[in-house]
C-alpha cells in the first residue's frame, strides 16, 4: 500500500482558498474513485469534491470548518500500487523547527505558494489559543456555527467567511459605479388582492410584472459594458436572500417565461438552497436586473446597491396601511415603497421615470395584474 496526498483543487476561477464545510467520510473508509468524499464551501456555493483515488482514507488534514489554501493537503489516502507518498512542501529549516518544537508537518495546511508549510505556519500551530484575544466562530457536535470565546478583551475579531469577503470585494466594485435612487409609493390594493387569490408573497407578483414592463422598456434590463451598452433580450432577476453567511443572490432565469406561482416556487426553492448552502455557480450566474424585498424585516425603504453586470435594483418596503388621497378623498389604503437604484452610466433620469410609472400604474390595476401569467 502507498499513501498519496490530495490537495485542495482549484474550483474555480480565481478561487483562492476555500473552507471545507463538510466531510462524507472518516478516517478508515475505504473509498471508491469519483465517490464524494468532502463538501468544500466557495465564495459562491458548496461544492461536493469526488475521490480522486479508490482506496482507504489514511488521515483528514484538517477538520470540517477550517478554512485552507488552493494547493494544501486535504487527505491523504492508501491506495494499491501508487507509488511513493507525496511530500511536503517545506525547506529543510522548517522541517527542522516543526521536529525541534514537535510539530507533525502532515497536519498544517501550508500558506507559502502551492500549500508550501511556511515558520510562521509551524509557529502558529505551537501558539497557545488562550493568548488570542480574539472571539472565533467554530462548530458544535451538530455541525452548526457556534461563537467561541477564548479569552475576555476590549475588542473581538470576527473571521470573515469566504461569502463575506466576497461580499466586502463585490461592494468595492460597486462603489465606482455612478447610481441614482428614485422612489415611487404604490397603492398596493390590486396587489394584495391578487397574491392573496394566488396565496404566494408580493414579491413574485412584482418580480412578473417587472418582466412584463422590460419588454415596453429595454433599457431597464441593460448593462454597461465598459465600451458599450448591452441590453439583454432575456429577463433574468437575481433575488436577494438573507442568510446567516450574509447576503446571496441567486438568479430566476427568463422571468418572463413564468407565470407568478413558478415565479413563487422558483423563490423558496433558491432561498431553501441559499440557507442550507447548496446553492450551486449556474445559480447565481447572468442576473440583468435585481429586486430586493426589504419590507421582509420591516424596512419601508431603501437605496439598494447594484452589482456589476446589470443597471437596475428595484426595492421593495414593507406593505402596510397609509393615508392615500383617492378620488380627492383621503383613504386608508395598503402601501408600499419601491426604490430603483440605476446606473445613470446606461439610464438618464426621464427614462427611469417612464419604466418606473409604468410598472407602478401596472401593479395598481388589478385588472392588468390578473392578466399576467398566474
Amino acid at each position: 500500500m502507498a499513501e498519496r496526498v490530495f490537495t485542495l483543487p482549484d474550483l474555480g476561477e480565481g478561487l483562492e482558498e476555500a473552507i471545507v464545510s463538510a466531510w462524507l467520510v472518516t478516517e478508515g473508509d475505504t473509498v471508491t474513485l469519483n465517490q464524494p468524499f468532502v463538501e468544500i464551501e466557495t465564495a459562491k456555493a458548496t461544492v461536493e469534491v469526488p475521490a480522486p483515488f479508490a482506496g482507504r482514507v489514511a488521515k483528514l488534514h484538517v477538520a470540517a470548518g477550517e478554512t485552507l489554501p488552493v494547493g494544501a493537503p486535504l487527505a491523504t489516502f492508501e491506495v494499491d500500487g501508487a507509488g511513493e507518498a507525496s511530500s511536503i512542501a517545506a525547506t529543510p529549516a522548517v522541517r527542522k523547527l516543526a521536529k525541534d518544537l514537535g510539530v507533525d508537518l502532515s497536519m498544517i495546511a501550508g500558506s507559502g505558494p502551492g500549500g508550501r508549510v511556511t515558520r510562521e505556519d509551524v509557529e502558529r500551530a505551537t501558539s497557545d489559543p488562550s493568548e488570542v484575544s480574539t472571539r472565533e466562530i467554530a462548530l458544535d457536535e451538530t455541525g452548526e456555527q457556534v461563537w467561541h470565546v477564548t479569552t475576555s478583551t476590549d475588542m473581538e475579531a470576527v473571521p470573515l467567511s469566504l461569502t463575506r469577503r466576497a461580499i466586502a470585494d463585490r461592494l468595492s466594485e460597486v462603489a465606482a459605479i455612478p447610481a441614482v435612487t428614485t422612489f415611487r409609493t404604490v397603492d398596493c390594493m390590486a396587489l394584495e388582492a391578487v397574491r392573496a387569490d394566488l396565496d404566494v408573497s408580493p414579491l413574485p407578483v412584482v418580480v412578473r410584472a417587472l418582466a412584463e414592463v422590460c419588454r415596453d422598456h429595454p433599457m431597464l434590463n441593460a448593462a454597461w459594458d465598459g465600451e458599450r451598452i448591452l441590453i439583454f433580450h432575456e429577463v433574468r432577476v437575481a433575488i436577494a436572500i438573507d442568510t446567516a453567511a450574509g447576503l446571496l443572490v441567486p438568479v430566476i432565469p427568463d422571468v418572463g417565461s413564468l407565470a407568478i406561482r413558478e415565479i413563487a416556487a422558483a423563490i423558496e426553492r433558491l432561498a431553501r438552497a441559499a440557507r442550507d448552502g447548496s446553492l450551486k455557480p449556474t445559480n447565481t450566474s447572468g442576473p440583468t436586473i435585481a429586486v430586493t424585498n426589504t419590507g421582509s424585516y420591516g424596512s419601508e425603504f431603501g437605496t439598494p446597491l447594484l452589482n456589476p453586470g446589470h443597471a437596475v435594483t428595484i426595492a421593495l418596503g414593507v406593505i402596510e396601511p397609509r393615508a392615500l388621497v383617492i378620488y380627492g378623498s383621503v383613504q386608508a389604503r395598503p402601501a408600499c415603497t419601491l426604490s430603483l437604484t440605476f446606473d445613470h452610466r446606461v439610464l438618464d433620469g426621464a427614462t427611469v421615470g417612464r419604466a418606473f410609472g409604468a410598472l407602478v400604474e401596472l401593479l395598481e390595476s388589478r385588472e392588468r395584474l390578473d392578466a399576467l401569467p398566474r
